[in-house]
């Protein structure tokens, strides 16, 4: 496997297992705590990141077997994995949504609601391991 792949998957791994933590926090203990939260925020955007890291290796590798459209936004990367054949339909969908809520956490942080994102983790958190699993069986594949 790709050192870089591997190194970046082993991030994902680690802004997992702490993200994992706080899924076991209550709703009331969440919404009070700011630091709490601050810090769920900051772990969701670098496993997205991580994902979107690991991505881009993909695509460069890629190109060099066959034609792979230069990405022109953090959506598209996770697009052309699916065109690649690394992610399907149904998990492409929701990292392309991940990449938007990404931009959201970067960019309009004042903006974010927290029950939002306290429901994210509790119900969208082990796609960031179905990402991971996609990955090693692509590349073991190859």
């Amino acid at each position: 496997m790709d050192e870089r792949v591997k190194e970046h998957l082993k991030y994902l791994n680690r802004y997992y297992l702490l993200l994992v933590k706080v899924k076991s926090t209550s709703r009331e203990e969440f919404l009070k705590d700011p630091v709490l939260q601050g810090g769920t925020e900051r772990f969701l955007q670098l496993a997205i990141e991580s994902c979107l890291n690991v991505g881009n290796r993909l695509l460069s590798l890629s190109q060099f077997e066959k034609p792979i459209r230069t990405p022109e936004t953090y959506a598209d990367i996770f697009t052309e994995m699916k065109s690649l054949g690394v992610i399907d339909g149904n998990l492409t969908d929701r990292f392309v949504k991940m990449a938007i809520f990404r931009n959201r956490l970067f960019h309009l942080y004042w903006e974010l609601d927290k029950e939002m994102i306290y429901e994210f983790i509790q119900e969208n958190l082990e796609d960031f391991k179905m990402f991971e699993k996609k990955v090693v069986d692509y590349l073991s594949k190859k």
